[in-house]
């Protein structure tokens, strides 16, 4: 097997993935696509970029429901959860990623692409639950995995937050697409979770995500209100009108 071979949607593994995880699923379409994007620019293997994108967080079709992305309605089972419970189950999700790619058939990349996705969260800490803790131990709520080793394994994490943290935001209207990207960038070099990069190309990744949320999150078109106006405009607007919206 070689490793493009995983990019395949319509495998088994995949397919079992976008129907019990389907939000993660998503999400992780467009962490690819955004890896892809860096790896063209910057001359890194795109292949495996694109696949630890895909596969980075695989690991929660073992517990999809403890996820905001597939939580439907107002129900959030964290709600109800000690902090430090919430923490448990939530950092899982890289080891149970792992797994699920070394049960995979053997392929040139593998050991590469596992690391990959054993650091994308670094040892960064869990904010969210963190600050609900109100604790000032924040060792306690950090992931306990190695910071990235490699530019591949920084990029991965990048786009992993920057997608994450931007599909809210992006719906707006004051959404400022350069402002939230230096914002993310800058808290994990704070963190020191993105010394592997140097600056260069740091500065190289910032612009290339700015574009590509443009096209991944830019507005849709009230199709309802097309409808109301003649028919030459609506022609034009479904003319110029181009999709890209992985969801």
């Amino acid at each position: 097997m070689e490793t493009k071979d995983l990019l395949d949607i319509k495998t088994p593994l995949l397919e079992k993935f976008r129907e019990i995880a389907p939000g993660t699923f998503r999400h992780s379409q467009n962490v690819s696509l955004l890896c892809e994007s860096i790896a063209v620019e910057l001359n890194l293997d795109i292949d495996l970029l694109k696949t630890a994108g895909l596969y980075h967080d695989i690991g929660k079709m073992n517990t999809p429901d403890m996820f905001s992305e597939n939580q439907t309605g107002d129900i959030n089972v964290h709600d109800n959860l000690e902090p430090i419970i919430s923490y448990q189950i939530i950092t899982r999700h890289v080891g149970d990623s792992v797994v699920k790619v070394l049960q995979l058939d053997d392929f040139p990349d593998k050991i590469k692409l596992m690391n990959l996705i054993s650091q994308h969260h670094g040892n960064s800490i869990l904010r969210f639950f963190y600050n609900k803790a109100q604790t000032d131990i924040e060792d306690t709520f950090r992931y306990k995995t190695l910071s990235p080793q490699s530019i591949e394994a920084a990029i991965l994490m990048i786009c992993d937050n920057i997608e994450a943290q931007t599909r809210v935001e992006y719906k707006s209207d004051d959404f400022d697409k350069e402002k939230a990207v230096t914002m993310i960038i800058d808290r994990l070099v704070d963190d020191e979770q993105l010394d592997i990069i140097q600056i260069g190309d740091l500065r190289i990744i910032k612009k290339i995500l700015v574009k590509e949320l443009t096209n991944i999150y830019h507005k849709r078109i009230d199709y309802k209100m097309t409808e109301k106006l003649p028919k030459s405009n609506q022609e034009n607007i479904n003319t110029l009108h181009e999709d890209k919206n992985t969801e």
